[in-house]
């Protein structure tokens, strides 16, 4: 053993020496530091809507037509976010795209996990200020599922409601709700 570790040349020069820490160090705090700054920049999961019939299993998109609309809501016109889990399986939020779903107040947007079961239900206004995101998944994980963050307008100018919604066992419940700046995330 002592002659394979002679056999590495010794780094007698303290400036070689320097260098040489510098640069094991920077292996290692470097990246550490450009994963810190992309998930502070992005806080949470931005999801996008997707055209239903790609990604949801027919029999889903079927339970959700039936339980959500009264008829003519066509299967081919409905949206839907899929939020990625810790090992629950796959959440889908739809977005019917149908006035007869929407309000004074907002529209309807159920949650469904992959197995069919409904697990939130909530009346939003899809009409927000630019830069603003409806739904999105929030950082915060509980019970395998990331917590969803729904953001509002509100009657301040600069300033949206953001609501946040965590799995409990049976469904989700909000737990959380701030006034934030647009533009800032939940929290801050």
């Amino acid at each position: 053993m002592q002659s394979i570790i002679n056999r590495f040349p010794t780094i007698k020069s303290v400036k070689h020496q320097t260098i040489l820490a510098i640069g094991c160090i920077a292996l290692f705090v470097v990246p550490a530091l450009l994963m810190k700054a992309t998930s502070l920049k992005n806080d949470g999961k931005t999801l996008t809507w997707t055209d239903t019939q790609n990604i949801v299993p027919a029999s889903l998109i079927k339970r959700a037509l039936r339980e959500n609309s009264i008829g003519d809501v066509e299967a081919k016109s409905i949206k839907v976010l899929q939020v990625p889990s810790q090992g629950a399986g796959k959440l889908y939020i739809f977005d019917f795209q149908s006035p007869q779903l929407c309000g004074a107040v907002g529209c309807v947007y159920p949650v469904y996990q992959e197995s069919g079961k409904l697990l939130l239900s909530v009346i939003a206004n899809p009409n927000l200020p630019k830069g603003e995101v409806l739904i999105r998944a929030d950082n915060t994980v509980q019970n395998g599922f990331s917590c969803l963050v729904i953001t509002q307008t509100t009657s301040i100018e600069g300033m949206v409601s953001r609501s946040q919604y965590c799995y409990q066992g049976a469904g989700f419940v909000k737990l959380n709700e701030a006034l934030t700046k647009m533009g800032e995330n939940f929290g801050g």
